[in-house]
């Protein structure tokens, strides 16, 4: 009987052959390639690694488990031209994470708890506020028109404090990244602080903050209305975002506690000057036309 060198010790061959013919991975592999035995012994080292390493895969619980040397790939075996190749693939769980660190990529949560990324359509409570199924059903046809390339509009969900207002824009968005879309969502009241706090700073660009709002592909601006007026805010920074938006069809997406019409008499235009009257209309314009007929109270 034949024994081979193998870890240091003497071991039997063709046990070891016989091992791998009751492998669940083998078996099946052996029959369906007609292997004769000399190509099985001829790889029998080959065939001893993977099906170590399957076991190893199918034992796994997550990436933070992962037992490989080469950490999220699993074996892949195939018989191609008479010859027994042996390769790697990523894992369900390496691909799960790569998609994952993908959609981390596509949102760019400004000011926003972390809780924003668990929030889920499909768990929209419909108790609390009005006009949820119509806000679902208008964030599902978004989401179908725009994969499709269409020109659609964003939406102005306006409430009271605890509707979930911001749930339903963060849900939206989770939705959107999956489809590989680029969204910015920010809270806008500590957006216009930094704004503030970032006059005269040399080291904080305002104008590629401002840059990045204009251009991201659809744009989330939560609780307009609650911050602190600036006129330069509202002439030097929002309005410049809103009409670069409007010009350039990309779709804006507001949530505020005011109805438009308040926002734009109560808010924007409570300097009394009739410049600031003026301008004050020139955002509710521009808000009016980004979102058409999506003016929905909840």
């Amino acid at each position: 009987m034949e024994e081979i060198k193998f870890k240091y010790s003497n071991v039997d061959k063709n046990k070891l052959i016989d091992d791998l013919l009751e492998s669940p991975y083998l078996s099946n592999f052996f029959i369906d390639n007609d292997l004769s035995s000399s190509v099985v012994e001829d790889n029998l080292l080959t065939f001893i690694n993977y099906d170590t390493e399957k076991n190893r895969c199918i034992e796994c619980t997550g990436m933070l488990e992962c037992k490989q040397d080469n950490v999220g790939l699993e074996p892949v075996i195939s018989y191609e031209e008479g010859k027994v190749v042996s390769s790697y693939t990523e894992c369900p769980y390496l691909r799960h994470r790569k998609r994952q660190e993908q959609q981390d990529q596509n949102i760019d949560a400004m000011h926003l708890p972390s809780s924003i990324f668990e929030a889920s359509l499909a768990d929209i409570d419909f108790d609390r506020g009005k006009n949820k199924v119509e806000i679902l059903n208008k964030m599902t046809n978004f989401i179908t028109l725009y994969k499709n390339g269409e020109r659609v509009k964003g939406m102005y969900l306006w409430g009271r404090y605890g509707v979930g207002k911001t749930y339903l824009l963060s849900a939206l968005a989770n939705e959107l990244i999956k489809n590989d879309i680029k969204v910015s969502i920010a809270y806008y009241p500590d957006l216009v602080r930094e704004f503030k706090s970032s006059i005269g700073d040399k080291a904080v660009s305002i104008e590629a903050v401002i840059s990045k709002l204009k251009q991201v592909e659809v744009l989330m601006l939560d609780d307009i209305g609650g911050e602190g007026n600036s006129v330069w805010v509202r002439d030097e920074i929002l309005g410049p975002i809103l009409q670069y938006r409007l010009l350039d069809h990309k779709p804006t997406f507001f949530t505020s506690n005011l109805p438009l019409k308040s926002l734009v008499e109560e808010h924007f235009a409570k300097f009394t000057s009739a410049k600031a009257v003026v301008r004050a209309a020139r955002i509710g314009t521009r808000i009016k036309n980004l979102v058409g007929d999506n003016d929905i109270e909840m």
